[in-house]
């Protein structure tokens, strides 16, 4: 399950995000501790003093968390004995510092990454992502929404810096895909992907007032979790097909078999947080004994094996086959004859799905269209879209 990106070697795909898991090199042991190959740092600054948190500021959302939590208040000297710590105590582990300042404040970035550089980190972060907070005071989204000025702070870090530089980008942006080739053409090491989706948590239809309510007030704020996970395979398989450098996959990975999926689509390693903070460290049991099983099965030496591999299925539409239209075909001794699939075709589809004799439903192939809709909400997973003497290959692993 090693990982290599350069001279840097992971002994796994697995390394925590930046956020609330990462506030500590106390925390951060205790994960190195259970198997996670790396983690990144909660956002360090300079101007710390400034991140005083509100609270409430973490909500549940449908599939996910939103959040209004700012980068780490602790001093950047603390975090230098904390890398040193963490370098000192789990030499193999790998710890990475993200780092974050204004985006027109060059000295401030290079500042930040000799410091922690000489504290031992193995690698850098760059913070251009962060939704909430951090745009008002000229940093975090800002940087991604400006791809010019994120090129200009790249390019001031490399002059100092001695360790591989990542740069962790927003998905809030018009294309993520030229705001990659933009870091890359000056000189970043490796792109993150993603951060949060900005988003909001609701209201309360009962009283009117916001879900994350702090003292009758709220703001916008990040998505993260299980939600945001197709956000994340379009952007880390845009970059990997767009730059040529290793990809850190982040944004909706719960269990290992998302994992696979990235690396299928170009990720080198994935961070997890979201995760983590619902159901611990513990996870990374589960998360290595999966692609360990998924290796095994498919007599795989190693993940470099996959990485890609699904990349080459992905087309623009206009390349897609429009001549073999497929239909959907129900597997009567998995229907349970809830009728959502008839319901739906009936009012939003093609009136396609009608009753046969013995009770089951049938498909008019004259009148379905291909379109999906009765299989994306069939409860029982009992209908298949297929061509007519059409044989869709399995992946070549």
């Amino acid at each position: 399950m090693k990982i290599k990106i350069g001279e840097i070697e992971f002994q796994n795909p697995f390394i925590l995000a930046s956020g609330p898991a990462t506030r500590t090199a106390e925390m951060i042991a205790r994960a190195f501790k259970l198997g996670w190959a790396g983690a990144v740092t909660k956002t360090i600054c300079l101007n710390y003093e400034m991140m005083v948190d509100v609270s409430p500021r973490i909500a549940k959302i449908n599939g996910g968390l939103k959040n209004i939590e700012l980068i780490s208040s602790r001093s950047p000297e603390n975090w230098v004995e904390d890398i040193r710590f963490l370098k000192n105590s789990y030499p193999k582990s790998i710890v990475i510092a993200s780092i974050s300042a204004e985006v027109n404040n060059p000295g401030a970035w290079q500042e930040l990454t000799l410091m922690m550089q000489d504290a031992g980190a193995d690698i850098l972060e760059l913070n251009f992502s962060c939704p909430h907070g951090l745009p008002e005071l000229d940093m975090g989204n800002t940087c991604s929404d400006t791809p010019y000025l994120a090129g200009e702070i790249i390019n001031s870090i490399k002059k100092v810096s001695k360790i591989p530089v990542w740069a962790k980008l927003s998905p809030n942006v018009s294309s993520i895909k030229h705001l990659a080739g933009v870091c890359v053409k000056n000189k970043a090491d490796g792109i993150t992907a993603i951060n949060t989706v900005k988003g909001f948590a609701g209201v309360d239809i009962e009283t009117g007032m916001p879900e994350l309510n702090v003292e009758g007030l709220t703001a916008y704020g990040g998505i993260s979790g299980n939600i945001i996970k197709p956000v994340a395979l379009k952007a880390v398989s845009e970059i990997a097909v767009s730059v040529d450098c290793p990809v850190s996959a982040a944004g909706g990975i719960k269990n290992w078999q998302d994992a696979v999926e990235f690396i299928m689509l170009g990720a080198s390693t994935v961070q997890i947080c979201t995760e983590v903070m619902h159901n611990g460290y513990e996870i990374i049991n589960g998360l290595q004994k999966g692609i360990y099983t998924f290796l095994k099965k498919h007599e795989l030496n190693s993940l470099t094996e996959i990485k890609g591999k699904s990349l080459k299925y992905i087309k623009p539409i206009a390349d897609l086959n429009k001549q073999a239209v497929a239909a959907a075909v129900i597997d009567h001794s998995k229907c349970i004859k809830c009728g959502k699939c008839y319901k739906a075709c009936f009012d939003a589809g093609y009136q396609a799905i009608t009753d046969s004799k013995n009770g089951f439903l049938k498909i008019d192939r004259q009148k379905c269209t291909g379109c999906g809709l009765c299989k994306a909400i069939c409860p029982v997973k009992c209908i298949a879209m297929k061509v007519q003497d059409s044989v869709v290959p399995n992946l070549q692993l």
